[in-house]
């Protein structure tokens, strides 16, 4: 597989295969082209974003494709590489596609002097569990992950109005 990193005007291409990880994480939902293609363009791949996409491709097509970010502060004047989203299509799975897409993260994390890696996973996947384990990732027990949904974003954001 071939790995690199996508150019800001790649979008289009990436549309299928962005359309078949929301179908995988959301089976019940339905996934409109044109609403994927103007989520990307304007969204995921402009430079603001702050993201970084890099894709695999075999056969001539994209079979995989990662979304990255660099957080700071980090300890040691480093940076820490979060990965948003990775994602194998079907039909490539457990052919070592994956394991391929992190080494090359990982190269990535190095050359911008990241001290780690990190990233979320769904806890009942053993699949996935078992995977990351082997790259000798732990799980982080020690910290709590939070999120506001839209609801309470937006109350949140209402109530900081009138402070």
């Amino acid at each position: 597989m071939d790995i690199t990193q996508c150019g800001p005007d790649e979008w289009a291409d990436l549309v299928d295969i962005f359309s078949e990880m929301e179908r995988y994480h959301h089976p019940q939902a339905i996934i409109a082209a044109e609403q994927m293609a103007k989520y990307l363009k304007d969204r995921v791949f402009p430079a603001h974003s702050g993201t970084e996409i890099y894709k695999g491709m075999r056969d001539g097509r994209i079979v995989a494709y990662a979304c990255v970010t660099i957080l700071y502060p980090v300890p040691r004047y480093s940076g820490q590489m979060f990965i948003k989203e990775l994602f194998v299509s079907e039909h490539y799975r457990r052919k070592g596609l994956g394991r391929q897409m992190m080494g090359f993260i990982a190269q990535r994390a190095q050359e911008k002097s990241c001290s780690r890696l990190d990233w979320l996973s769904v806890r009942e996947d053993s699949t996935a569990q078992g995977f990351y384990a082997s790259l000798g990732a732990k799980v982080v027990e020690e910290v709590n992950y939070h999120r506001l949904d839209q609801h309470f974003l937006a109350q949140l954001a209402t109530h900081s109005e009138s402070s």
